[in-house]
């Protein structure tokens, strides 16, 4: 057990900056979520060349740092994958964040938010249906 690798999502902010390191508790799971940040750029951009050149920024990595770094730093679990990714206060931005495909936490003044895929149960909540 002492030699299994350690896998991680290594970010690149920038195209000349290092990479940064975020330990994935699988190899699965760190390749998901790159799959998930790549899909949201591929949504986020119009041009496919562009989203294509930005693929780069993410990739699945083997973990630099100790075990016991990888444990304490741990951040892509499967819980992970029912995070938000995007916020909204209200309808006004719900057609550009729900082209992503990916979960939104809605906040509404006086209620408890609520995170959804779903742009029809944003309307609900947000009682604009």
């Amino acid at each position: 057990m002492g030699s299994k690798k350690l896998w991680c999502v290594a970010i690149r902010p920038e195209y000349d900056s290092p990479f940064k390191q975020s330990p994935a508790a699988s190899k699965e799971l760190a390749e998901q979520a790159v799959a998930r940040y790549r899909k949201i750029n591929h949504h986020m951009f119009y041009c496919e060349e562009i989203a294509n050149s930005y693929d780069e920024f993410y990739q699945v990595q083997q973990w630099h740092g100790t075990r016991k770094e990888h444990i304490n730093k741990m951040f892509y679990t499967q819980d992970w994958f029912t995070q938000p990714m995007f916020q909204m206060f209200d309808m006004g931005r719900a057609e550009n964040v729900f082209k992503y495909e990916d979960f939104v936490i809605c906040y509404k003044k006086g209620s408890a938010p609520i995170v959804t895929k779903d742009i029809e149960e944003a309307k609900r909540f947000y009682e604009v249906a």
